[in-house]
């Protein structure tokens, strides 16, 4: 390959030595291309028309000075190497020449050097050239680059991996964060603090992933100065050195509100119904799937309701769509009310909608809240646009796990007692034929009993508490009993769990504590024992835990006084519920003279510590103890230790549900103090105590 030509401009007055230097250069096997200038003019000239790669110039010339060609050189043609050639130069020149921008010198007796100093000059050139070349491309490129990261909507922005100390971050951040970048860089503090707090601890977990080598991709919120809330799409990596070490944490934050607010609208209405807000089918099915799984894990039982909004076809047609979307938006908001929780409700048709029931006891459970339901949604009109619109529905019902083990299987039978419904007109139906007609004994037994609560037909039958070193009554217990219409009893256990579930154990528990109140009173008038025993009545869950409950006594007390002559007895799992709040309606009670017995002790789950609080007279051992100590040891052990701990807190002990004279004589031994049941007496009507009194 043929070495490239230098092109040499030689200020020089004496031609000979002119052509010395340039043979000399020739000699040593460059290309050159000369020109040959002694006056200013000339040499000006040939910087701009020649462009030289390299100049020489001798130090003195008569019309010329060396010194004067440099300063035009460097002027003109900073970059062109300039070699003072001369026959002699002092030192104290050299070093001037040198310091005013001169590359070198030779000397004319020593030209040997003068190729080999032409050619350092001139690559040492060509080296300055590239490298302003590529800085000047590189400045173009950086220029470029910032134009670009400045006009990017995206934040870029760079770690110190050492300090976690945020070293760049682009314009952008004004934008995405509603922060600049200055107070980035130097409040160090601001992230993870402009993390939202619900995510703040997901990007902390994230950002020392990162720190381990670990990807960092994530979203997250933003809470920017406004209080405005913005979703980031945060990326990042290492970037290491050639030896392996983490130089920098290099990232992007990308502002993704407006796509999110649409991987979430659209979410939205795959599983939301738009018009009403609640849950579709789809996501009701979800849930449904979800209520049976856990419903099935504690081996309980739910229903599931599927409810049409009659005529409403009548109303669209009527009033208009538009007016028919209202309606429809307030029935689902009153479904929505009624079930408590959305995830319950749903909207899965036109005019249809389901509710799951949770935590049922049984299909008459189920009839009884859906009564309520009707009652809540349809019982008072809806005002739509200055139209009082009354509507009605029917409801289908299934019940898990009899009619169906999943949610598919619900939602058919559902539906399809739903359709045998509106074809036989009935309010609501079940799916089992059996179900309806046990259902509607149900409800037929709340309607009379509702009738017998509110016409006081009730009544109290006693049994007497015995004091069992004399057999003597000291206390009696009132307990409630009802005759059907054809004058038959009717089962306690039959009727009293109705008064609990539909609320009638409040009238009820009053009435049976103004009876007993008024009992006493007649006992205690006629003179038919020495002592004239106290009325024993049992106290429901709902009457305890009404903040009333003190004012509900004295209320059926009416003006009686030492407590009307009426004591108290509470469950111990009831009393364990809430036992601060039982502890001071129980003490204002016993304040007023009534006594209060613990009933069914050792069935509950009482706490030593609180026992010992409780405002207390007697312990009641449960019949179930009872019953089994004279074949069980561990019965006799458990008696006996309720009967020592009694009486370590100053309480009585009776023993309910004694049967025999073995279990009677066995109580007397471990010094129980009063005794109940069938051995003495089972529960009888007021006459007959009576007649036990006078005795």
């Amino acid at each position: 390959m043929q070495a490239p030509t230098i092109r040499v401009l030689l200020n020089e007055d004496v031609v000979d030595d002119a052509e010395l230097e340039l043979r000399e250069l020739k000699r040593a096997g460059l290309r050159v291309a000369h020109r040959i200038v002694d006056t200013e003019k000339a040499f000006t000239e040939a910087l701009r028309g020649f462009v030289p790669d390299v100049i020489l110039s001798d130090f003195s010339m008569p019309r010329f000075d060396g010194m004067l060609a440099l300063a035009i050189a460097r002027e003109l043609s900073p970059d062109t190497p300039f070699i003072f050639v001369s026959g002699t130069v002092g030192e104290e020149y050299a070093i001037r020449a040198l310091k005013s921008g001169a590359t070198d010198y030779v000397l004319k007796n020593n030209l040997m050097r003068l190729p080999a100093a032409v050619e350092r000059a001139a690559a040492e050139a060509n080296e300055r050239r590239e490298r302003r070349r590529t800085e000047a491309e590189l400045e173009v490129a950086q220029a470029r680059l910032t134009s670009i990261f400045n006009s990017l909507p995206d934040v870029l922005w760079s770690v110190d991996p050492h300090s976690d100390r945020i070293i760049y971050v682009s314009p952008a951040v004004k934008e995405v964060f509603g922060r600049p970048p200055e107070e980035c860089l130097t409040q160090q503090e601001l992230w993870p603090g402009v993390v939202h707090p619900e995510d703040r601890d997901k990007a902390l977990a994230a950002w020392n992933d990162v720190r381990r080598g670990a990807p960092f991709d994530i979203e997250y919120r933003t809470v920017r100065p406004d209080g405005t809330v913005r979703w980031i799409n945060d990326r990042a990596r290492q970037i290491r050195g050639e030896n392996g070490a983490v130089l920098r944490i290099d990232g992007v934050a990308r502002d993704i509100t407006d796509r999110v607010e649409h991987r979430e609208r659209i979410a939205y209405l795959a599983r939301y119904d738009a018009l009403t807000d609640l849950p579709n089918r789809t996501l009701f099915h979800e849930r449904l799937t979800q209520a049976v799984e856990a419903t099935r894990r504690v081996d309980g039982a739910l229903a599931l309701a599927v409810i049409d909004l009659e005529r409403f076809k009548a109303i669209n047609d009527t009033l208009g769509m538009h007016t028919g979307d209202k309606v429809l938006r307030a029935a689902a908001q009153r479904l929505h009310e009624l079930a408590g929780e959305v995830h319950r409700v749903a909207r899965v048709g036109g005019n249809l909608f389901a509710l799951i029931v949770h935590d049922i006891s049984g299909a008459e459970e189920v009839a009884r809240r859906l009564e309520a339901a009707q009652l809540q949604l349809f019982g008072t009109p809806f005002t739509v646009d200055g139209h009082e619109i009354r509507l009605t529905g029917k409801i289908g019902v299934a019940v898990y796990p009899e009619d169906g083990a999943d949610a598919d299987a619900l939602f058919r039978n559902a539906e399809a007692s739903l359709k045998r419904a509106k074809e036989t007109g009935e309010r609501y139906l079940f799916y089992a034929p059996e179900i309806n007609a046990r259902v509607a004994e149900q409800v037929e037994l709340e309607h009379r009993l509702r009738k017998a609560v509110e016409h006081g037909e009730l009544f109290l039958h006693f049994q007497p508490k015995l004091e069992l070193a004399t057999r003597r009554i000291v206390g009696v217990e009132a307990l409630m009993r009802w005759a059907g219409p054809d004058g038959a009893p009717v089962s306690p256990a039959k009727f009293v769990p109705v008064l609990e579930q539909t609320g009638l154990i409040l009238e009820a528990g009053r009435q049976a504590i103004a009876t007993a109140s008024t009992t006493y009173r007649t006992w205690h008038a006629l003179g038919l024992a020495m002592a004239t025993p106290r009325i024993a009545v049992n106290v429901s869950a709902l009457q305890l835990r009404r903040k009333s409950f003190v004012a509900d006594v004295c209320a059926a007390l009416g003006e009686a006084g030492d407590g009307g002559g009426v004591d108290l007895e509470i469950t111990e799992s009831l009393l364990m519920a809430d036992v601060d709040e039982s502890i001071r309606k129980l003490r204002a009670l016993r304040e007023m003279g009534m006594h209060i017995s613990l009933d069914d002790f050792g069935t509950g789950y009482s706490s030593l510590a609180y026992l010992s609080k409780l405002p207390l007279d007697d312990l009641k051992i449960d019949r179930v103890f009872v019953r089994g100590m004279t074949e069980k040891a561990e019965d006799t052990s458990i008696v006996s230790t309720i009967i020592s701990l009694a009486q370590g807190l100053n309480l009585k002990v009776v023993a309910e549900g004694v049967e025999t004279e073995e279990q009677a004589q066995l109580l007397r031994l471990l010094r129980c103090d009063q005794v109940q049941g069938f051995l003495f007496s089972p529960p009888v009507a007021a006459d007959k105590i009576q007649v036990l009194l006078r005795a």
